[in-house]
């Protein structure tokens, strides 16, 4: 691949990164969704919840539990500190930061991240998140260690993995 076709590649995946960061924020959860490839990985080193698994697989499973865990909280304002340019055009890091606010206890929620993407055919393909769980600790307090369905009044836990 050329370096101008590497280029158009790189904005392309970058736009795409930033109109599926918009959805999610937004909770355009079909539109987030449709981003992602359906064989999408997430993996979390610092999982966001103790009782997550640090890595999922499908889009749809993806979906479901992110839709389920912002289900308390307002739509989140993502903002944008820096993306960074790979050599393999397929890739990207990006710093970005998140402003929402927790509902149940009336409290402000903003984290700081770092992602490492992957695209596969115009889509999401893999996404490792960095995040600081501390932050949402002292955001959620009790509610921190139960699952994301005990904490939504869902009923019992499930197994995410798919």
């Amino acid at each position: 691949m050329d370096s101008e076709a590497e280029s158009v590649l790189r904005t392309q995946h970058e736009s795409l990164f930033l109109r599926m960061l918009g959805h999610l924020g937004r909770k355009e959860f079909d539109a987030f969704e449709a981003c992602l490839t359906a064989d999408f990985v997430q993996e979390w080193p610092y999982k966001p919840l103790p009782s997550l698994p640090g890595r999922l697989s499908g889009a749809h499973t993806v979906r479901t539990l992110i839709e389920q865990g912002m289900s308390d909280f307002a739509p989140y304002e993502y903002r944008i500190e820096t993306l960074h340019a790979l050599a393999d055009a397929h890739g990207l890091i990006a710093e970005y930061t998140s402003h929402s606010h927790f509902i149940p206890r009336d409290v402000v929620y903003s984290n700081r991240y770092i992602g490492v993407l992957r695209f596969r055919e115009n889509r999401v393909c893999y996404w490792r998140e960095y995040l600081n769980p501390l932050i949402i600790r002292e955001s959620l307090l009790a509610d921190f260690d139960k699952s994301i369905q005990e904490r939504i009044g869902a009923g019992p836990p499930q197994d995410p993995v798919a």
